[in-house]
């Protein structure tokens, strides 16, 4: 069965398991064959920011509803591309199933762009494709800690140079909300190996995960959602939103107020509420969106020292997950959907890191 999550745009807890049409390849394209994927609260926000952020773009559906982006790896099981070759294994964004008919162009040594019409428009980082072969990041017992953890390490890669740069926007601590995510915890892990000065980090989790953050060793402090109106006025804060909570947003601003130097909205963990709340007091809300920052770094610094940095920081949180996240794998659309639906709900534990197998 040629399988994909189908989910509806607006009501994105609205989800089935649907057989997807197949057809034959036009010169030039090349079928592949999803193999492994990760599902993790990172693309619940793409589902939730889906219209906004034209995340349903990138695979629509003959259904008219949406495909879950997901990131992953596959195999060329087909192809009309002179350029590649059968059996090849891939890593790039995908949707939630079984195959996706890309368009190669830019064929390299180690990439491809998928150059199929409707994602012409679309942030060119979510384009690309990495051919593993040749990949110095990827090895195959790597392959659960890319799929789960290298998406969200990107944008925190991106946000903890932008948090330095900025001086954290003058603030003498940083709170980073849904701490107990992985893209927060990736954020924790970098500005403890490498701080901004005379800035501390700190937690804002609920309840239920206090005990899983504290665990972590990252933070400097740990303040659960119910006490943040314990947070000192006497002190600047910058907060890095990754639950998009429209009341933790109105809980910290309307207590910091002018004490509140910045808030970056990240992502939507908490998506059932996520419409800003409107006229909060204090700075306006910024969203941070990672391609951006991304094309700004790789033209200020050259691609090659991007590597390079990148790569540094990606090597050593990787081998630090494992002692953070619980891995575990099940195979097939009834799996993925399971999984999906129990991030949904929230019903996923924090140190859980979920993928789904062909």
């Amino acid at each position: 069965m040629n399988w994909a999550l189908s989910i509806a745009r607006e009501a994105i807890a609205d989800v089935t398991l649907v057989e997807e049409p197949s057809r034959a390849l036009e010169e030039g394209e090349t079928r592949l064959a999803v193999r492994r994927f990760a599902v993790t609260a990172n693309n619940i926000t793409y589902a939730a920011f889906g219209t906004v952020m034209r995340y349903w773009d990138f695979f629509p559906g003959h259904d008219d509803r949406g495909r879950l982006p997901v990131w992953g790896f596959a195999e060329i099981a087909e192809t009309r591309c002179a350029d590649l070759t059968v059996g090849e294994r891939i890593y790039g964004y995908f949707p939630a199933g079984s195959e996706l008919i890309v368009c190669p162009g830019k064929v390299e040594k180690g990439s491809f762009i998928d150059f199929t019409t409707h994602r012409a428009e679309l942030p060119p980082a979510y384009n690309r494709y990495v051919r593993c072969a040749v990949d110095p990041i990827w090895s195959p017992a790597r392959e659960a800690a890319q799929m789960v953890l290298q998406p969200l390490f990107v944008t925190s890669f991106l946000l903890a140079t932008f948090l330095r740069d900025e001086n954290a926007f003058g603030a003498s601590s940083i709170s980073l909300t849904s701490a107990s995510s992985k893209t927060a915890i990736a954020l924790a892990w970098l500005l403890k190996a490498n701080p901004v000065a005379g800035v501390t980090v700190r937690a804002l989790t609920s309840n239920g995960n206090s005990d899983f953050v504290k665990g972590l060793d990252l933070y400097d402090e740990i303040v659960t959602y119910d006490t943040i109106d314990s947070l000192s006025r006497d002190e600047r804060h910058a907060v890095v939103d990754f639950a998009g909570s429209s009341d933790i947003n109105t809980a910290i601003h309307t207590h910091l107020v002018d004490q509140l130097m910045a808030n970056i909205r990240v992502g939507g963990a908490h998506w059932q509420k996520s419409v800003p709340a409107s006229d909060l007091p204090g700075p306006k809300p910024q969203f941070f969106f990672a391609p951006d920052h991304a094309r700004a770094r790789i033209k200020e610094w050259g691609q090659e020292a991007f590597d390079g940095r990148y790569r540094a920081g990606w090597d050593g949180f990787a081998d630090a997950g494992s002692r953070y996240f619980d891995y575990a794998e099940e195979a097939g659309g009834e799996a993925a959907l399971d999984i999906y639906k129990r991030f949904v709900a929230g019903g996923v534990p924090a140190s859980a890191a979920l993928t789904v197998g062909a």
